[in-house]
């Protein structure tokens, strides 16, 4: 009966400090109750690497860093670290096999695109695939069209079962601004978290994303200055909020000059964040010329604008009962730089001009002015050169 009892015992303290130290890991700490100091060291460098990682969208593999190893010993502690390092950033979710099927065929369209040097734009497959399962297929095409390896079972956020839509690195916005980038410029930001929130700026518009979590829309946010359409170093600093605030997406050409602050709160319930984020550019160099064309198709009442930037292409009312994009596709790139683009309409009833060309003043925009005067609204393609 004794020696049953103390086996009894004995299970149930082994059992505790099992979940003491996965409850540490969690937290990103080396539980020093069951490692050595060398052990704990190996963790911790583990773990900051998995962040640098993850913060840095590199797929999960500590052993790109087995350079660091001596030899096997502290292998395990090491991987430990760095998982919890990693997954601080991306946390884990398994995937089902549908989710992994949709996200392989995005993957393989996104790596397509990517080899016929055609332009970025995962909208183009819509209707192709089960729009449940959205932001596993962008998140796929995204992935393949930069050349990243794939990376399977992140948390990509809530899937809703009516009418999804999900947050992405490439959101859509309401306007393009038509003022010139400038040098330095700051957001101000105050909003209650719970998880993860993305905070995006491009032009002189910031939106919030709710990544995962039930709160984090702004109850203040206040722009001073333009982010330009040229790279530019962002940071951040917190200050109020229980958890982290970290820039995941630096502006750049590939990104549409497009800066994302991610902020988490992984502690439970909501808490309160005000963050100042700040931008210093470089200075201003011309890209170089890069031919290219984007087709737009879509329905207009009175008055719509099509805004050509980078390699986007977005739709703007401006009178009437709407504008609305049935479809879409730029190849190639306006670049950074003066240029001149041409419009030519093969659908519609009414007139086309172009009321902007790309200039400094405008941050190296193009827009077409699409003017339908009749009664009701008209469909309409065009297709504009550069």
């Amino acid at each position: 009966m004794k020696r049953t009892i103390v086996t009894l015992f004995a299970m149930i303290l082994l059992l505790s400090f099992n979940g003491i130290a996965q409850f540490s890991q969690q937290l990103g700490q080396c539980n020093t109750a069951t490692s050595t100091r060398i052990q704990c060291g190996y963790f911790e460098e583990g773990y900051q690497d998995g962040v640098g990682d993850a913060q840095g969208n590199r797929n999960n593999d500590y052993k790109r860093y087995r350079n660091k190893l001596d030899g096997s010993k502290y292998e395990a502690s090491y991987q430990q670290g760095y998982d919890a390092g990693f997954s601080s950033i991306k946390p884990y979710q398994k995937w089902d096999s549908s989710q992994r099927n949709i996200y392989d065929d995005g993957f393989r369209d996104g790596d397509n695109d990517r080899k016929k040097n055609i332009s970025r734009l995962a909208e183009r497959y819509e209707g192709q695939y089960n729009r449940t399962y959205e932001a596993f297929y962008k998140q796929g095409y995204y992935d393949g069209f930069d050349n990243k390896a794939r990376q399977y079972d992140t948390i990509l956020g809530a899937v809703p079962t009516n009418n999804p839509t999900f947050p992405t690195n490439n959101p859509t916005f309401p306007t393009i601004p038509t003022v010139i980038g400038t040098v330095t410029g700051s957001l101000s930001w105050g909003g209650r978290v719970d998880d993860r929130v993305n905070i995006v700026i491009r032009g002189s518009e910031s939106t919030t994303q709710i990544i995962s979590g039930n709160s984090g829309m702004p109850n203040s946010q206040t722009m001073n200055g333009v982010l330009p359409r040229r790279p530019a170093t962002i940071s951040v600093n917190k200050n109020e909020g229980r958890g982290d605030a970290i820039v995941t997406q630096q502006p750049s050409k590939e990104n549409n000059y497009t800066a994302i602050v991610q902020v988490v709160d992984s502690k439970r319930g909501a808490d309160d964040y005000r963050l100042n984020i700040f931008w210093q550019s470089t200075a201003p160099v011309d890209e170089p010329y890069q031919s290219g064309r984007a087709t737009w198709r879509g329905r207009v009442d009175i008055t719509g604008n099509i805004i050509i930037s980078g390699s986007e292409i977005q739709s703007q009312n401006i009178s009437g009962n709407g504008t609305f994009t049935q479809s879409q596709n730029v190849s190639g790139y306006l670049a950074r730089r003066p240029g001149s683009i041409s419009v030519r309409k093969t659908d519609g009833r009414g007139n086309i001009s172009i009321i902007q060309q790309p200039s400094s003043e405008n941050d190296f925009i193009g827009i077409v002015q699409i003017t339908d005067t009749e009664k009701g609204a008209d469909d309409y393609e065009i297709e504009i050169t550069w």
